[in-house]
């Protein structure tokens, strides 16, 4: 199955795509930590609650 997640931040069009659900996360809190400068905790937190609502499926 694929991760797809999109940026939680306002204003942001980032978005990631991997194999693994997991790595999606990893990658989408990095990109909160480096960008938009979120402590590693918190990056983590919002990355982890976006696994189950975003991606294709929930456009339907």
């Amino acid at each position: 199955m694929t991760g797809y997640l999109i940026c939680p931040a306002p204003r942001c069009d980032h978005t990631v795509s991997h194999v693994s659900k997991l790595a999606a996360a990893n990658d989408m809190a990095s990109h909160l930590v480096k960008v938009h400068q979120l402590p590693e905790v918190s990056a983590r937190y919002q990355a982890d609650l976006l696994l189950p609502i975003t991606g294709p499926r929930a456009v339907a």
